[in-house]
């Protein structure tokens, strides 16, 4: 049986609006079939990027930061302006989520026990790690179409979800493991994400403090986003 190769398109900066329109319902169908629970194409106007979102990585400090940070994590990301500027040139993006109902394997916990997960294959993986794959898959496969200025950003910092908390390569030996994958969190640039979550439709819930009592939140929600055109 042959099998049809995906023809590769070449790069362009000036494609028709229908076509683009197309093109993006096209993306937003892409990733759920590569596992996001939704997805909706939005204007890329719809981003925010707020001070108060990058300070929260920074206030009260996040776990990510420790042992030097990453290079992808406040203060080292750039500055809001910068992304607001980035962003402006943007005019379509693809938001998705995953939903993940088991909220209590991600709750604060102490160190023994997020040492106990991590010796664990199968509680060792990062609540948004499928988030950024899913982020750099429909990343890649958007440049293939000839969008060769997709953007991707997905939640949380790569350090937890990629190298599951373990030193940063660049940090320690200025060598990325995940040079394809690792990328700037969503909070990271400053994008609020739950105003975007809200201007869709979705339900999230603050993660934060919920222990004891994760079964007061119906599940978690991973947020991705790739700027398309």
């Amino acid at each position: 049986m042959a099998v049809k190769k995906q023809t590769r398109k070449p790069s362009s900066r000036t494609v028709k609006d229908e076509v683009v329109r197309k093109d993006m319902e096209r993306f937003k169908e892409k990733v759920v079939e590569l596992g996001a629970s939704a997805a909706e194409v939005i204007p890329a106007s719809y981003v925010l990027v707020e001070e108060r979102v990058r300070m929260k990585c920074l206030v009260p400090r996040c776990g990510a930061l420790r042992d030097g940070g990453t290079p992808y994590c406040p203060p080292n990301t750039p500055e809001p302006d910068f992304m607001r500027k980035v962003f402006s040139q943007y005019r379509w993006a693809v938001m998705f989520k995953r939903d993940i109902p088991n909220v209590a394997d991600y709750t604060v916990v102490s160190d023994a026990v997020r040492k106990e997960r991590l010796a664990n294959p199968v509680t060792r993986e990062g609540f948004h790690e499928k988030t950024h794959d899913l982020v750099n898959q429909l990343e890649s496969y958007v440049q293939s179409q000839g969008y060769d200025m997709a953007l991707g950003f997905a939640g949380g910092s790569c350090k937890g979800n990629l190298c599951h908390g373990v030193k940063c390569g660049v940090i320690l030996n200025g060598s990325c493991r995940f040079p394809l994958r690792a990328r700037p969190s969503l909070e990271g640039v400053g994008i609020d994400v739950f105003d975007l979550a809200n201007k869709v439709g979705w339900n999230t819930y603050m993660m934060r403090g919920v222990e004891p009592e994760p079964e007061t939140i119906p599940c978690g929600t991973s947020i991705g986003i790739v700027f398309v055109y």
